[in-house]
């Protein structure tokens, strides 16, 4: 039998024919969903790692409450330890001055000419000290800076001021000095 197709072209019927699509119009999609999938994945790990830190840190902060009362005992034991160490230096410390000043003021008396009355001998710092004083004659003074600077504990004698006044109706000679006192390297104890 034969076939005619009397129906013009453009109402021709066609031919149904399965084409498979070609592979690169889905690429776009499939890269999508591959980058959705690795996110979620990212997305999980993440989480899981945020919860098993979250875990960490209160498991950390419950030994840190539950270890908060010995902390503070340490640290108030700390505090205490220093404390009785600073107490211990400053004993020390008096420890070794004490045959120190006690030789100062024996070379001081030493140095102290007759007829001659000191009134004040302080330390005013960094090994310096000041002496004032009060006798009859300028020479008197004198003899006295000469006797401490002869002296091996004292070094740089200065006089500040040698000036007259009157002590209950007698003329005297007021003085002012500085020196430096220099540590010796043993002091024995004092024999007197």
């Amino acid at each position: 039998m034969i076939r005619i197709n009397l129906l013009p072209r453009d109402e021709i019927p066609t031919k149904r024919t399965v084409t498979i699509p070609n592979l690169s119009t889905f690429a776009p999609l499939v890269l999508v969903v591959l980058a959705i999938g690795g996110i979620t994945v990212a997305y999980l790990y993440q989480s899981q790692q945020i919860s098993a830190l979250e875990e960490i840190i209160a498991e950390e902060e419950a030994e840190s409450r539950r270890l908060a009362p010995e902390i503070a005992k340490i640290k108030r034991l700390n505090n205490q330890r220093q404390d009785l160490n600073s107490r211990l230096d400053v004993i020390t410390r008096l420890d070794q001055d004490r045959y120190y000043r006690v030789h100062l003021l024996d070379e001081l008396n030493r140095s102290v000419p007759g007829h001659m009355w000191l009134t004040r001998f302080e330390d005013i710092g960094g090994d310096r000290y000041a002496v004032e004083g009060v006798t009859f004659s300028n020479f008197l003074v004198s003899d006295f800076l000469q006797n401490l600077n002869r002296s091996p504990y004292f070094v740089g004698v200065d006089l500040l001021v040698a000036e007259r006044g009157l002590i209950n109706d007698v003329k005297v000679v007021k003085f002012k000095a500085q020196t430096t006192a220099v540590r010796q390297a043993s002091a024995a104890p004092f024999d007197g």
